[in-house]
Order: C-alpha cells, then sequence, then structure tokens
C-alpha cells in the first residue's frame, strides 16, 4: 500500500467519524429537546390531534400501510446492501482465488466492451457466433482452469501480468504445450496484442459468458477501505437513530396516554357513553367536541373560555343536565411556579416575625424608655409623699 493510500484511508476514516460524531450530536440534542417539549406539555395539542386522526378508519388503515411500505423497502434495502457488502469482502479477502470453484472479478477497464476495426485480429474475432462482450465495472464469473487443454484459442481469460495486475483479454494465440503452454492475448477494443504473454500458471479463470451489468462499481466502492468505513458508520448511525427514536416514541405514547386518560376518563371510557351524551374539552386554546360516536371537531376558544394554564375543563351535556371537570395535566412549569410561589411565602413569612438586633455585648437592644429610671418626683406621686425641696447654694428656703 503506498503512502498515499495511506493518507486517503486516514483522511477518509477522519471525516466519517466526525461526521458520525456531530450527526450523534445534533440527533441527540433533537431528542432530549423534543422529550422535553412532550413532557413540559408543549405537544400536547399536537398529540392529542394525533390521537385523534388514528380514530379514523381511513387514515388509521393509510398509517398502517404506510408503516408496511416502510418496512418493506427497510428489509429489502438490508437484503440488498448486506449480502453485497458481505460479497465484496469474501472477493476482496480471496483476491481472484476461486469461491467454490468460481472466481468472481470487476472489469476495469472497457477493453472488451466492442471490436477495435483496427484490431489485429478483427477477422478471427468477428467470425465467432457469438463473441462475448462486456462493458466496464460489470462483474463476471470465471470457471477454475485444471490444464492447458481446457484452453483454445479465442477464449476469454483473466490472468496476472509481471506487475501483478489482472487483465481480462481475449486469447488470439496459443504456443506449446503442458507447462510450456504460452498464450498470446488482446483486447477487443485494442489494436494490437498485449506485451506481456502469459503462461498457464498465470491463469486466474475462464470465461464462459455469465456476467452482471453495472452492479461492479459498487463493489468496488464496498471493496475499498472508503467503502467499508463509510458502510460501518452509517450502520452506527442508523441503529443510533432507531434507539434514540424508540425513546422519542415512548415518550410520546406514555403522554398521549396521560391526556387520552383525562379526556375519556379512561380506556373503557368511549364504549360506555350513552345516547344523547356530548362532551367539549377545552384545553391550550383549543375546544374538542365529541358526542356518543366519537370525535365530531374543533375550534380555537373565544376569550374567556380559556382554562387556567396546563388545566383542561370537561364539560359533559346530558339531557338537560351539564356538569363541568377541571382536570389538572402535569408539567414541570407548573412544578417550578409551585417551588417559586413556596420561596415567596417563606421569605414573607420570615418578614412578619424579624430576628431582634443585638448589641456590642451579644444581648437584644431594648427601647431607651424601658431601660431609663424614673425621676424621684415621679416616685414620690406615686406614692403620695411630697416631693423633696432642693437646696441652693447651702441656703435654706
Amino acid at each position: 500500500m503506498s503512502t498515499l493510500e495511506i493518507l486517503s484511508i486516514i483522511a477518509t476514516l477522519a471525516g466519517v467519524a466526525c461526521f458520525a460524531a456531530v450527526f450523534t450530536i445534533l440527533y441527540s440534542t433533537h431528542a432530549k429537546s423534543t422529550v422535553a417539549q412532550i413532557e413540559s406539555g408543549k405537544r400536547d395539542i399536537e398529540l392529542i390531534d394525533e390521537a385523534l386522526k388514528e380514530r379514523i378508519p381511513k387514515v388509521k388503515r393509510n398509517k398502517k400501510i404506510i408503516s408496511g411500505v416502510k418496512t418493506a423497502l427497510f428489509v429489502l434495502f438490508l437484503a440488498i446492501a448486506i449480502p453485497a457488502f458481505i460479497f465484496s469482502l469474501v472477493t476482496r479477502i480471496a483476491d481472484g482465488r476461486p469461491i467454490f470453484g468460481k472466481t468472481f472479478l470487476v472489469v476495469a477497464s472497457g477493453s472488451m466492451s466492442y471490436l477495435n476495426e483496427e484490431n489485429k485480429y478483427h477477422d478471427q474475432i468477428s467470425a465467432l457466433e457469438d463473441p462475448e462482450r462486456f462493458d466496464r465495472y460489470d462483474i463476471i464469473i470465471l470457471d477454475k482452469v485444471d490444464s492447458p487443454a481446457d484452453l483454445k484459442a479465442m477464449d476469454i481469460v483473466a490472468y496476472r501480468n509481471e506487475q501483478g495486475y489482472t487483465i481480462i483479454h481475449r486469447i488470439v494465440k496459443i504456443e506449446g504445450h503442458g507447462a510450456d503452454t504460452v498464450l498470446t492475448t488482446c483486447g477487443d477494443a485494442n489494436e494490437a496484442e498485449d506485451p506481456y504473454h502469459a503462461t498457464f500458471s498465470d491463469i486466474v479463470g475462464v470465461y464462459r459468458g455469465t456476467h452482471a451489468k453495472g452492479v461492479g462499481i459498487v463493489i468496488m466502492f464496498l471493496q475499498s477501505y472508503s467503502g467499508i468505513i463509510t458502510v460501518v458508520a452509517l450502520l452506527y448511525c442508523l441503529i443510533m437513530v432507531d434507539a434514540v427514536s424508540r425513546k422519542i416514541e415512548k415518550c410520546e405514547e406514555a403522554r398521549r396516554g396521560k391526556l387520552l386518560g383525562a379526556i375519556e376518563g379512561g380506556e373503557n371510557a368511549a364504549k360506555e357513553m350513552r345516547a344523547e351524551f356530548k362532551e367539549t374539552i377545552y384545553y391550550k386554546g383549543f375546544a374538542y367536541r365529541f358526542d356518543e360516536k366519537g370525535f365530531i371537531d374543533k375550534r380555537k376558544i373565544e376569550d374567556g373560555e380559556a382554562p387556567e394554564e396546563d388545566t383542561m375543563v370537561k364539560v359533559i351535556e346530558e339531557g338537560e343536565n351539564t356538569s363541568s371537570e377541571s382536570i389538572f395535566i402535569e408539567s414541570k412549569k407548573l412544578e417550578e411556579k409551585k417551588d417559586a410561589e413556596d420561596g415567596t411565602k417563606d421569605a414573607e413569612d420570615g418578614k412578619k416575625a424579624p430576628a431582634p438586633e443585638e448589641n456590642a455585648e451579644g444581648m437584644p437592644e431594648v427601647e431607651a424608655e424601658e431601660k431609663a429610671e424614673p425621676a424621684p418626683e415621679d416616685e414620690a406621686e406615686e406614692k403620695g409623699e411630697p416631693a423633696p425641696e432642693e437646696e441652693t447654694d447651702g441656703e435654706e428656703k
């Protein structure tokens, strides 16, 4: 393997690995966002609409047909791609050696696609009743040759030249016998014979007329390192997408069941509906109407009709009786709102009973009026005694 081929493989591997990594990150992020929207109730209307549409027989039948077609196409793709990939790997490993007595080769040139008027052996070749020919990228099947006696002039053979390349040309002359047999070959589209004269030991196989048109280009790609890396990355992406999609579908199914359970009051409620039964569901800006036969229609609700956020209102009419029921649909948004309200309430309770401030000695401060001692006059008045006289400069008044 040359340095250029090694660099090409490394570049292909790096490019495919980067693609797979970016695809994984983007799809995983999309899946997480979708699951978060479903769990928070942002896609409730879409899920309800899908569930109601699926109850229509025609829609249900079409969905089943589409699902069956998708499955059939996917199985058909795998049935073609997997055998082709395995066949490519096996023929690559065999490297021209027979497999169950047959050798499979991809035609790499157009030297056998037509007869050149300037071909040195034009007359002999044109005299053949059925001169077999094939185009570039066709796959041909070669039979094993047990002895030189199995070969004759005008047979198409595959042989390896002095450089190790496999050549698929027509025998125009055979010289010698046994192990000393020497073959002169020439491509129908060429003017002159090949410069290398193959011996019996160089022969890979003889062509007996079996080939497949055009599919060789796919086999050649799958045999290459780039093709192998690409197929492995593609299989990884398919497996990853399938696993993540199942998580999203499971989340949608759980949410859809919760919504339909809130609407219908249980899975068997629709079967127990009585005649002259009408039900209207108000939820997220839309009103859904049902009767004893099922879903009727959907409309946008007017101002004033809308229920509280993330709350579904069910209005049931049975004859002259009408009843209304509010059903709370869980959402993370409301849980966060509740936590915020609890935090606000705790803060308000803290404001109502503030802790007393402490003085420098660590004791609670008391108001100045409580700490001040009463004047002597005030004490005398309280006891009913005369207030003591004040002395001035030692003289009595």
